[in-house]
């Protein structure tokens, strides 16, 4: 079916995390009904708890801004790595202004409260919201989505719309479904994180910003995430080859990797624990097809990248707002089919597509990627990736200067920092147009 007229006139969205709660605040503003289906219940526990400075453009259109604001989170205005010795490298946001951002800082948040504030919102612009909901499936006609089969009272039932949007982050419910999802060849990382108190977040200017630690293992990293005055989140990132290698539980190989960062061992000295340990896996895959007849993918449910610099919840979020932008086109012509869905489709995939190449590069480079990050020359083009300003490649030329960089390097078995380049392929990235 590649043409239907409105049968319902509503957005059915599964999932009530930031794709879906954005989603569902920009089509209210646009006056399309929309319901919103969250299989828990608000709040719940969820890593990724920074934002990178590109938000403030979604929460300033969604008129959500003040609401950051009045919940207290913690300010982010830069960025910090520490190599495995110690030395720290920084970026200040304030000092690569952005149009359209208005303020020098984004959010060190804490996503239980974060999601359910976005979540609320999206009601109070309009948006239906049950939560305790379960989609156990999208129900087609042929090709085309016509609906979710929900649990409501240990009772299956269908809810009919004219689009469904799979917003199901991780869980990835149509994609799993339609059996779309393909786990990313190169990218197999584990992560072992929780929260702590009263660690040392060093010097003052600099205390607030999230701090990302090398550790001395191929794809190895820590974050610190200030979570409020006392509070931080702190995990440990490796390939889960390397867990599998460790004999020991995961308190050990968090401990373990702590001591091989001498600015993370010493920020940890004095912390003390505040939660058992979590772990998450399966870092990153991709679906086939974003978009088809009457439904389409957005945040986490369509591709999840190794979260490095924090891009999730940022993905999440202009996802969200192209997705407004081709359902409005879609209600507009009254046509719901992969073809008017399909510039959603291309423009996200553009994004992601500077994001992954990005933290390829990152990876290769480890840890000489602070040579750009001290560099004048491409500071700010550096800062402007960390920004999440990535969705037009002709506007990233520093990583054409770090594929340049790495190539110099591979090319002469000599060099002196030939030893310090990952094995990371990144030969089948593709080269910009």
């Amino acid at each position: 079916m590649n043409k239907q007229e409105s049968r319902t006139g509503r957005v059915i969205i599964i999932g009530g995390g930031p794709a879906g709660s954005a989603l569902g605040c920009y089509l209210s503003k646009m006056n399309i009904p929309n319901l919103i289906l969250e299989s828990n219940h608000h709040p719940r526990p969820h890593v990724g708890e920074s934002m990178v400075m590109s938000t403030i453009r979604v929460f300033e259109d969604i008129g959500f801004l003040q609401t950051m604001e009045e919940c207290g989170f913690v300010h982010k205005y830069g960025a910090s790595w520490f190599e495995v010795k110690g030395r720290e490298s920084s970026i200040r946001f304030a000092d690569f202004p952005e149009e359209g951002i208005s303020q020098p800082y984004t959010y060190h948040v804490e996503r239980g409260e974060f999601d359910h504030k976005l979540l609320m919102h999206a009601r109070s612009l309009g948006s239906e919201v049950y939560q305790g909901v379960r989609a156990k499936q999208v129900v087609f006609e042929g090709n085309q989505a016509v609906g979710v089969e929900v649990d409501l009272g240990g009772e299956s039932v269908t809810l009919s719309a004219d689009l469904i949007v799979d917003a199901s982050g991780r869980n990835t419910l149509l994609g799993r479904q339609l059996k779309m999802r393909k786990n990313d060849p190169i990218f197999n990382q584990y992560a072992v994180h929780t929260w702590f108190e009263d660690v040392d977040r060093g010097q003052s200017e600099t205390a607030d910003y999230i701090h990302i630690y090398f550790l001395p293992v191929e794809r190895g990293w820590a974050w610190l995430i200030p979570i409020s005055d006392r509070v931080s989140s702190i995990g440990v990132v490796a390939e889960r080859d390397q867990l599998r290698q460790f004999h020991g539980d995961a308190d050990g190989f968090f401990n373990e990797y702590v001591k091989s960062n001498r600015a993370l061992e010493q920020a940890m000295a004095g912390a003390r624990q505040l939660h058992p340990f979590k772990t998450e896996g399966d870092y990153s895959y991709v679906m086939d097809r974003f978009v088809g007849d009457g439904w389409l993918l957005v945040g986490d449910a369509s591709r999840f990248v190794d979260p490095i610099f924090s891009s999730g919840v940022n993905i999440a979020l202009y996802g969200a707002k192209f997705a407004a932008d081709a359902i409005q086109d879609a209600f507009d012509k009254h046509d719901f089919s992969s073809d008017v869905l399909s510039p959603f489709e291309e423009r996200t995939r553009q994004g992601v597509a500077i994001w992954y190449e990005f933290i390829r590069l990152y990876y290769k480079l480890l840890p000489l990627f602070t040579h750009f990050i001290r560099s004048e020359k491409y500071r700010a083009g550096i800062h402007r990736l960390l920004q999440g300003e990535v969705y037009d490649r002709a506007e990233a030329p520093v990583l054409d200067a770090m594929r340049k960089y790495i190539a110099t390097v591979e090319s002469n078995e000599s060099h002196l920092l030939r030893g310090q380049l990952a094995s990371i392929p990144i030969d089948d990235l593709p080269l910009p147009e």
